[in-house]
């Protein structure tokens, strides 16, 4: 890693050596409408299904951390073991992460810095940001790659004066959050910035009978600072520097034999303390050709404990504690044609990353007869550096016919150095793999007149191989690449007043070597092994209708049969062919409705749900939710300087997991019923 800090440093160092002209970057429009767009005219949503949340929409849905996006758009699903993001799956239309050690299915994209692992993905979404979610292998639009999809998440930036949000919110199981927002032009100095500080608070949903007490609590606490300025000969910078802090409590996992999902026994009472830090830099010019940006960042992620009581008993019998780092360092160049009217829109970039992960895990067992408890340290380090290129073009074959194609070319390499030591002797790996992948795509779209269209897309997409640190067997550790090829086709309506929006795809997805994670019998090991071949196909469906400004309903629905074709058990042999796939659910659908009074109130409700998923590859009946569904309401009252908002969520006190895990038969359960107000002032 010294390289990389030496980069940045440099880069650093170099932006600061410019000089401050009077350039300011445009104003942007606080957009506080829950419309939700499902169609644009962007080369991205040309090339592939993209749903795009404004910062109203993503109020409306009250979603306020990446793992409830889950069901926002058809087909995608977060498996959440609510410990902010460690041990969460993401997937879109069946393709996902494990786990801990394989890459990410779902990559996340935020103000154009890549996230790393999806445990390392952000737990807070900050007032203000909009969203959207690309379907389908978007290896061509990215440096980072996403073989399933992008979550792309935007933060506003500053307007043209100087302004100042304030935010408070207090509810159910004495929850406390507060949030601040200063922005604006920096007075005299051609200069402006955008600072956001935030901290949250709640008490636990679990009561812990063995300690008399609510053990779950949350609580959170971060900053973000943008620095925006011109250095002069028609570029761009912003500086960007983010922390956050985590300060919880127990995982909320409970047995799944206790009669009541939020009552559990454990003797250890558990944390999860999590530090994240980054810095970026952004460089953006307008040529005659088209624009040019590069974005440098660094990346730090560290888990400093998660400790957990696996037998999840009065009595001290298995343990785990969990010590977990990542560096990630990124540098992206993307070339993009600019808006001159020509029918040749395209975007090409170079992509490096060097992420790093670290490890340290003691966990205890009971091993009887041998020994009373049967205590192993795993230490291990993998990493990862990986150089890819991209393109992307779009062309208007006529004024009704689009043609688009794309590319990636990437190079990968992983190793790992791992040490165990347990009562059986130590069990040292070293190992170290490289490849080199590929996946195009291209579409078209015909235009059958100003109302309807046809829509068609292919695309290959790809999972680099790695390692997994919890084994033994060097011949277990590595895994192989995971491939794919989806094919889709749809159509999109809109009345002339664009009061009425309609999308409808159906999709077919092949997956070779399809990732997942497991235990192996009679071990302690945890690995990743490969299905070899996965089908996934559905159909999806979304609506929006605006039949006046006040008032807006809009949904969607996904339905999706990801099903192992071949794939035999590598340790019993049974034959699991023809079982669904673990978390994936069978259907995702959501809704929402709202109106406006011309006096400043308003009413919105949502619903959303997930259809029967299995957490197990044997599909076993007690590692099985059902399909349930979720109410929200809100009622408000919104002025140009302040807004007073009474929530409820879960109505109904709706009883589901969100995650099970079938090694140690717990699970984690839903957001309880909760009620609240939030209040904001603006200045």
């Amino acid at each position: 890693m010294k390289q990389v800090y030496t980069c940045l440093l440099g880069l650093l160092s170099g932006l600061s050596a410019l000089g401050q002209s009077s350039g300011q970057p445009s104003a942007e429009i606080f957009e506080l409408s829950p419309i939700r767009v499902i169609a644009g005219d962007s080369l991205i949503d040309r090339g592939g299904l993209s749903s795009g949340f404004t910062t109203g929409a993503v109020d409306l849905y009250q979603m306020q951390s990446v793992q409830e996006t889950s069901a926002l758009v058809p087909n995608l699903f977060v498996a959440s073991s609510e410990t902010r993001g460690y041990g969460d799956v993401i997937t879109i239309r069946g393709t996902g992460n494990t786990l801990f050690f394989s890459p990410a299915g779902v990559a996340q994209y935020i103000d154009d810095v890549p996230s790393g692992d999806v445990f390392t993905y952000s737990s807070e979404l900050l007032s203000g940001n909009s969203l959207t979610v690309h379907r389908g292998g978007m290896g061509s639009f990215f440096g980072r790659n996403g073989p399933a999809g992008v979550i792309e998440i935007q933060s506003p930036k500053p307007m043209q004066e100087q302004r100042i949000n304030l935010a408070a919110e207090f509810g159910s199981f004495s929850k406390r959050a507060f949030r601040a927002n200063i922005s604006g032009p920096i007075s005299g100095s051609g200069v402006s910035h955008s600072l956001t500080v935030f901290h949250n608070e709640r008490d636990g949903y679990l009561y812990n009978a063995t300690l008399d007490r609510h053990t779950d609590t949350r609580e959170a606490r971060g900053a973000q600072y943008n620095l925006f300025f011109s250095p002069g000969n028609d570029w761009n910078a912003r500086v960007k520097l983010v922390t956050e802090s985590i300060d919880d409590g127990s995982q909320r996992l409970t047995s799944l034999f206790s009669p009541d999902p939020f009552v559990v026994g454990s003797n250890l009472e558990g944390e999860t303390q999590i530090d994240r830090n980054q810095i970026s830099v952004h460089l953006d010019r307008e040529f005659e050709w088209g624009v040019f940006k590069s974005i440098t960042a660094f990346q730090k992620w560290e888990l400093d404990p998660s400790t957990v009581d696996l037998d999840l008993s009065p009595d001290p019998i298995s343990t785990s504690a969990i010590q977990q780092d990542q560096n990630l360092f990124t540098q992206e160049f993307r070339f993009e044609s600019n808006d001159s009217g020509s029918p040749l829109d395209w975007r090409a970039g170079l992509f490096f990353q060097d992420k790093e992960t670290g490890g340290d895990t003691t966990r205890v067992f009971p091993a009887p007869p041998f020994f009373p408890v049967f205590t192993e340290n795993t230490a291990f380090e993998t990493e990862e550096q990986s150089i890819a290129a991209f393109g992307h073009v779009s062309f208007d074959v006529t004024e009704t016919f689009i043609l688009d194609a794309g590319a990636r070319v990437q190079k990968a390499d992983a190793s790992i150095d791992r040490e165990k030591s347990s009562p059986v002797g130590l069990a040292p790996i070293s190992a170290d793999k490289n490849g080199t992948y590929a996946s195009v795509d291209f579409g078209f779209e015909a235009v059958m007149s100003d109302h309807f269209s046809f829509i068609g897309r292919s695309a290959s997409a790809f999972k680099p191989a790695g390692y997994s640190a919890f084994t033994d067997l060097p011949n277990l550790a590595g895994f192989n690449d995971e491939s794919s090829w989806s094919n889709e086709i749809g159509f999109s309506f809109s009345t002339t007043d664009t009061t009425f929006k309609a999308r409808v795809t159906v999709f077919d997805v092949s997956i070779d070597n399809y990732q997942l994670e497991r235990s192996v019998p009679n071990a302690t090991d945890y690995i990743v092994i490969t299905a070899d071949e996965v089908s996934s196909s559905g159909i999806e469906a979304e609506v929006v209708w605006q039949p006046n400004p006040n008032f807006v309903i809009e949904g969607s629905v996904g339905s999706n049969d990801v099903t192992f074709e071949e794939h035999i058990d590598p340790f019993n042999g049974a034959n699991l062919n023809g079982n669904e796939v673990p978390f994936t659910p069978s259907t995702t659908f959501r809704g929402s409705a709202r109106y406006s009074l011309d006096n400043g109130i308003f009413f919105q409700a949502t619903f959303r749900g997930i259809g029967e998923t299995f957490f197990d590859e044997g599909n076993t009946a007690m590692f099985r939710q059902g399909s349930h569904e979720v109410f929200d309401a809100q009622i408000g009252f919104r002025r140009e300087r302040y807004s007073v908002v009474l929530y409820g969520e879960n109505l109904g006190d709706e009883q589901y997991y969100t995650f099970i895990n079938p090694q140690i038969f717990a699970a984690t359960p839903g957001d309880p019923e909760s009620f609240g107000v939030r209040l904001s002032a603006r200045f």
